[in-house]
């Protein structure tokens, strides 16, 4: 029984895309969804921008109050993508229950809140943006295949990467 699905997004491209696939299968199992955001740690040059122009005592209080900023302004541009989405009286809207941005590596963060959420199944794409060839599957999908111990519903975006160079 699907009682919870965790929707895992990179807010790419192929959202809109993948959002369809998300309330269908909410919809046929009547199930809630909590959708997730990774947000990657800033890396080194963030660090180094920070140690170069801040003194100690301020250092860590910008460091948080600026991941808690952006982690505010990620969940609000998801919800705007949520909100623009289903618009046209779908009751998508209706099935998401949380959203999560969650700052550190996506698959440790995608397996952490499945656990979190006692997820029934995974949701995601096939692969992100920066996947170079639209049929290899992007590391993060491929290492949760490897790893979950739910369901996961891949979305492959092969078909949906023509469609959208057609458009273009």
């Amino acid at each position: 029984m699907i009682q919870t699905i965790l929707f895992a997004t990179d807010m790419g491209l192929h959202t809109h895309y993948l959002l369809h696939h998300v309330n269908n299968l909410a919809s046929q199992y009547d199930a809630k969804v909590i959708v997730v955001h990774a947000m990657e740690p800033p890396g080194h040059l963030g660090d180094a921008v920070v140690e170069s122009y801040l003194c100690d005592e301020t250092r860590e209080e910008f460091k948080q109050e600026g991941i808690s900023r952006i982690i505010d302004g990620v969940k609000s541009r998801i919800v705007d993508v949520l909100e623009d989405e289903f618009i046209d009286g779908q009751q998508g809207l209706s099935s998401i229950r949380d959203v999560r941005v969650i700052p550190g590596k996506p698959v440790d963060v995608i397996m952490a809140q499945a656990i979190d959420c006692s997820a029934d199944m995974l949701i995601l794409g096939s692969h992100g943006d920066g996947t170079t060839s639209a049929n290899m599957l992007g590391s993060v999908t491929s290492r949760i295949l490897q790893m979950s111990r739910v369901p996961v519903y891949m979305v492959p975006l092969v078909r949906n990467l023509m469609e959208h160079a057609k458009a273009s």
